[in-house]
């Protein structure tokens, strides 16, 4: 591989991973493969799962990881997947969309996303293998834990801690100075107020149809 090749593996190959490759695209790599414990891919071609990436490690400059975080049984997958990274020692680099803002002072663990339209401000830190989704804000000096996930929309307040392997849902609100523990979950849409503990949740009321008017 020369130095001027930058071919990205995918691990994951789900709706989400045609997101991390239109990022990892834009800050210069190529896509081609996806590594994936279901026999499908959609980016790139197929090639088999953990085994047969570690078998083609040299033709990649670095890996991403393309698994929704998207429920406690996919963050704990996320874990595993990031646990044989690191066993393996294979290169992740962090992927930030150009069209995203990403202010100074913000730093950056091994394998973090940010995707489209989110804005990072001063001094904030994102872990390891964190996702940060379209639009999401999070304030100045905020921390966001190893293999958590902000979704798509959610605003987290500045000096707030996000503990590790969690997940903030879509349009959710994190009041400043707040600290959610570990393994928490914050459900689609909900406001805190306080901080939740570790493995705790937060969910919104459950929606209330109305009948269709027939007359």
């Amino acid at each position: 591989m020369t130095s001027e090749t930058k071919r990205l593996a995918l691990i994951g190959g789900g709706g989400f991973s045609k997101e991390i490759a239109e990022v990892a695209q834009l800050c210069g790599y190529t896509v081609e493969a996806t590594y994936s414990s279901q026999p499908s891919a959609q980016v790139g071609t197929y090639r088999g799962y953990l085994d047969a990436l570690l078998a083609d490690r040299a033709e990649f400059a670095g890996v991403a990881l393309a698994v929704g975080g998207v429920s406690r049984a996919a963050i704990q997958a996320r874990a595993e997947i990031i646990a044989w990274l690191d066993r393996h020692a294979l290169p992740c680099p962090a992927l930030v969309s150009p069209h995203a803002i990403v202010s100074q002072g913000v730093v950056l663990g091994a394998g973090a996303f940010v995707a489209h339209g989110v804005i990072v401000n001063v001094d904030a830190r994102l872990g390891r293998f964190s996702v940060v989704n379209t639009g999401a804000i999070i304030g100045h000096d905020a921390e966001i834990g190893d293999n958590t996930t902000i979704s798509p929309a959610a605003f987290i307040g500045g000096r707030c801690m996000v503990g590790a392997n969690g997940l903030v849902g879509p349009l959710a609100k994190v009041l400043q100075g707040l600290k959610i523990g570990a393994r928490a979950m914050i459900g689609m849409g909900c406001t805190v107020l306080r901080a939740v503990p570790d493995d705790g949740a937060v969910w919104p009321k459950p929606d209330n149809p109305i009948a269709a008017d027939r007359g």
